[in-house]
């Protein structure tokens, strides 16, 4: 999959620290893509999963992916989005340059959780886009935050990403 917008941006400043109540996990992990090292933050109750190819440490930017969590796209294969797709493309593209961070963040349902992301696909069965569906169950239009994605490349040394 082709990209057409690339955005390089520096991270340097972006946060002072870590929460005081963070947790890291790491362990390889070989992947039909190559190999990435996975890593798993925890931290204000969230969880956010990082796959590492290469040495991503340092000032050259590095080919990143932030992807929301889609249960019903990325494993169980639902064509009402092309999240699965997006994410195995992204994988095979930082696997192919040998260097890149894909972060999967916890946003299901743009961030209003799987239950809900459930009741607004009814409301889409019915006719209603995602945004009117979202609107019409009282949720916000889209509610994740990226403050966790920054604290994870921070975390891993990331300086600077291409997007």
């Amino acid at each position: 999959m082709a990209y057409k917008w690339h955005r390089i941006c520096c991270i340097d400043n972006v946060l002072t620290a870590l929460p005081a109540d963070a947790l890291r996990a790491d362990a390889l992990l070989p992947t039909r893509w190559g190999d990435f090292r996975i890593s798993v933050f925890r931290f204000d109750a969230t969880e956010v999963v990082a796959l590492a190819r290469g040495d991503v440490q340092g000032d050259e930017p590095v080919l990143v992916r932030l992807h929301s969590e889609c249960l019903t796209g990325d494993v169980l294969g639902s064509l009402r989005c092309d999240c699965g797709d997006q994410l195995r493309a992204a994988l095979e593209m930082i696997g192919r340059a040998e260097r890149g961070v894909l972060l999967y963040l916890d946003h299901e349902g743009r961030g209003s959780g799987l239950f809900n992301k459930i009741r607004a696909y009814g409301l889409q069965d019915g006719g209603l886009d995602t945004v009117d569906a979202n609107v019409e169950l009282g949720l916000p239009v889209d509610s994740r935050d990226y403050s966790a994605a920054a604290f994870a490349l921070q975390e891993l040394g990331i300086k600077s990403v291409r997007l």
